[in-house]
């Protein structure tokens, strides 16, 4: 009984390339070899294949093991893949807490808007997948549509990549394959008006003006840093010999929202270690004078018995912590409920990001060059966001300036 299961014929194929033989048991001819990652394969002759045909598909797989465009069949899904990727870029410390919440985030928006194929082995997705779930794509905003795109564009050039070798032709490159675009319009953040800071100002520098707050809206106002970067200053950033105020780094949080010390700014680059957004803010320049003011202010106020670890000029001294972006911006609310500081036809919430803007669109309106709005906004040089994003031109600015030249 044991003799007559024995294979029919035994061949072996080439130098370690596998072995071809007819199995007794299974009634048809067998290629057995070992893949890419070392692991055993089987390829059975089909029902109705003739031997010729199925010989030519070993050769196929040979020829494509000795070539190396061998693809072996994988489960691994879009889902899978980028999943692995995140967590490698967090485990390598290349992402920051912030930026590894931020692809998560993204890759739960590429899960809902892609179901119909983000499960499936990623050897099964075609463009047509793709195409089929572009209607649910465009019902975000154009900023996450790039970021699903991307992180698609992203996992698929893994796959294809020769460490993974999961496929062999990467459709997201395919000229027919077009990003889609949402179907609400893009929203542009809105600066505060110049009258609307007028009277901000004005509450600051009068009703408010023995606020713990004030001086932090007052600083972020004058210096345009994002209001974590306000909220790290330390008396340590002004240098009085040089008349500069240093802006190198920024509040932030952790993979669990909470409120961090951070050693850069947003703009540091994990993989160069240069921060592009560090920056001196000259002292002696009547745009930038009034922070010696608050920073001597601020540093009379310091209570020696606590402990503030980092030297910061705004410090909750009954919480013992960093005062954080959301108590300022709940601030706001607060006094616009109280003082009706924007224009009654300025729909938009008062918030620390729209002061921001308006500073950086203040510098544009004075004929600050570009290129010194984005050193002193701690922006990119050559980034397009500071036009794109930031700078925005009213209407009454461009009045005003079209009357000087005539």
């Amino acid at each position: 009984m044991e003799k007559n299961r024995r294979n029919e014929k035994t061949k072996q194929v080439g130098n370690g390339e596998g072995t071809l033989y007819k199995s007794k048991a299974l009634g048809c001819l067998v290629f057995q070899y070992y893949d890419t990652n070392g692991k055993r394969q089987t390829m059975k002759q089909k029902k109705k294949e003739s031997k010729t045909d199925f010989k030519a598909r070993v050769t196929e797989v040979k020829n494509s093991l000795n070539n190396g465009t061998y693809i072996g069949k994988s489960s691994e899904t879009v889902v899978t893949i980028a999943k692995h990727h995140i967590e490698l870029k967090y485990a390598d410390g290349t992402t920051s807490a912030r930026s590894y919440r931020r692809d998560l985030s993204t890759l739960n928006q590429l899960e809902k808007t892609c179901s119909n194929f983000c499960y499936l082995p990623i050897q099964q997705v075609t463009i047509k997948h793709i195409e089929d779930a572009k209607k649910e794509i465009r019902t975000y905003s154009n900023a996450v549509i790039d970021k699903i795109w991307q992180m698609l564009r992203k996992v698929f050039k893994i796959a294809c990549s020769p460490s993974r070798k999961i496929l062999i032709y990467n459709i997201m490159e395919d000229i027919n394959l077009k990003k889609p675009i949402s179907n609400t319009p893009s929203k542009k953040v809105k600066p505060i008006t110049k009258t609307e800071c007028e009277r901000l100002t004005h509450i600051l520098d009068n009703e408010e003006r023995n606020h713990k707050y004030r001086n932090i809206l007052k600083l972020h106002l004058i210096a345009g840093s994002r209001i974590g970067e306000t909220l790290a200053r330390s008396e340590d950033d002004y240098n009085e010999e040089d008349d500069t105020f240093n802006v190198w780094n920024t509040l932030t949080q952790d993979e669990n929202f909470h409120v961090i010390w951070s050693e850069h700014t947003k703009t540091y680059n994990k993989l160069t270690g240069i921060d592009e957004g560090q920056r001196f803010l000259p002292l002696d320049n009547p745009i930038f004078s009034e922070i010696v003011d608050i920073v001597k202010e601020e540093k009379a106020k310091k209570v020696k018995s606590i402990n503030n670890v980092h030297n910061v000029l705004f410090w909750d001294y009954e919480k013992d912590f960093f005062v954080t972006p959301s108590e300022i911006n709940s601030w706001l609310d607060r006094l616009e409920a109280k003082y009706h500081i924007l224009d009654k036809d300025d729909k938009e919430n008062l918030t620390t990001h729209r002061i921001r803007h308006y500073a950086i669109t203040h510098w544009a309106e004075l004929g600050i060059p570009k290129r010194v709005i984005q050193y002193l906004a701690g922006h990119v040089d050559g980034s397009d966001i500071t036009d794109d994003v930031y700078i925005d031109t009213p209407f009454d600015f461009v009045k005003s300036t079209l009357c000087k030249i005539s």
